[in-house]
């Protein structure tokens, strides 16, 4: 789990938890209240955005 005042829009993110565990992503939104995160990653060529908890991204260093 991440401190969820580290992530705000641009910072990059890899994904801890779920189907895209490992993908790479700057956070294209924030929802601190809902605790959620809106990335794109690319999946087979197309950039797709994704919506993820926060506690399944860690900031990357």
């Amino acid at each position: 789990m991440t401190d969820q005042m580290d992530i705000q829009v641009g910072t990059d993110v890899r994904i801890t938890g779920g189907p895209f565990t490992d993908f790479t992503s700057p956070v294209v939104a924030v929802d601190h209240i809902r605790g959620r995160v809106e990335l794109t990653v690319d999946i087979f060529g197309d950039a797709t955005r994704i919506d993820v908890s926060l506690s399944d991204v860690v900031r990357v260093v």
